[in-house]
């Protein structure tokens, strides 16, 4: 039987496949810090009103907090918001699913931060089937006829740059938010997660809004024009970030984000039923590499 956390993850790449195709819909009407505010403003009343259900159906008290709750809290907020804006950006450079790709490399720099900041260790196996995963994220940019020369200039170009930082800010965050969850005293791992989720959240949606309002206030008028698309974003991102806060306090970081990579395989159906976008032989191979490493970890963590 699936331990709960697998399942979670599952349904959060699928609400965040969800959320980033519309955040790419908003693109043509919204500048890319627009669009990204989108997923912390319109997400916010949602996080308020799960954790107030939670506290009133279960009768959960709001954890007491603590110094270094509020500054992971802070540190994984503002690498969250950079990491989508950078992701954002990779969806101007490149197709719906090769821009996920990049940033995919998160689980094997997650092993990294969380052994710097959290001291938290992870089973040979386990490292394992995340290195084949990473992998099989990797083989996806190179075509048949590439080069070395054309390799390097596939690895070492913006677009990479930038995808592959999302991912290292994506992993940076997921510590970050575990570091915060664990810090807490609670009898509920739910409560916990949904107060990290709530802190983290409202630091995002001041920091930013103020940022717009001084910035792009303009932004903000266009989200509101485009409602639809906005609302989407943000019931979809804070729905999609409840189950991730929740799969992140009981679980490695590491573990989770790398079975959060099944979420390529939700965008390459998206780019290929949706958007109609051409997706080649060495993107199936490499969706099937990480599907393999994906498999074992389901099975051996």
């Amino acid at each position: 039987m699936l331990e709960t956390w697998i399942i979670v993850t599952i349904i959060a790449c699928f609400l965040q496949n969800i959320r980033s195709l519309f955040q790419k819909k908003l693109q043509k009407e919204l500048s890319n810090t627009g669009s990204t505010y989108t997923r912390f403003g319109y997400g916010f009343p949602f996080v308020i009103i799960y954790v107030f259900l939670l506290s009133y159906i279960y009768d959960f008290a709001i954890p007491t907090l603590n110094f270094q709750f509020i500054f992971y809290c802070i540190i994984g907020g503002v690498s969250q918001i950079i990491a989508t804006y950078l992701l954002l950006r990779t969806f101007l450079l490149l197709n719906f699913a090769v821009a996920n790709a990049y940033s995919k490399t998160e689980p094997i720099q997650a092993v990294f931060f969380g052994t710097i900041i959290l001291s938290e260790q992870i089973t040979s196996i386990g490292f394992i089937a995340i290195v084949i995963a990473v992998l099989g994220v990797l083989l996806i940019p190179i075509s048949k006829d590439i080069s070395l020369s054309t390799f390097k200039e596939k690895i070492f170009n913006f677009s990479t740059i930038i995808g592959v930082l999302s991912g290292t800010l994506f992993g940076i965050a997921g510590v970050c938010f575990r570091g915060a969850s664990l810090s807490l005293v609670h009898e509920s791992s739910l409560m916990v997660s949904a107060t990290t989720l709530l802190i983290a959240m409202t630091l995002q949606f001041v920091i930013f809004t103020l940022y717009l309002v001084y910035k792009e206030p303009q932004q903000i008028i266009l989200s509101f024009k485009n409602y639809k698309y906005s609302l989407i974003v943000g019931i979809s991102g804070a729905t999609a970030s409840m189950c991730w806060f929740y799969c992140m306090a009981v679980q490695n970081v590491a573990y989770v984000r790398a079975l959060g990579q099944i979420e390529l395989l939700f965008s390459f159906m998206v780019s290929i039923l949706y958007l109609k976008e051409k997706v080649r032989l060495n993107e199936i191979i490499g969706i099937c590499v990480m599907l393999f490493g994906i498999i074992l970890i389901v099975l051996y963590t």
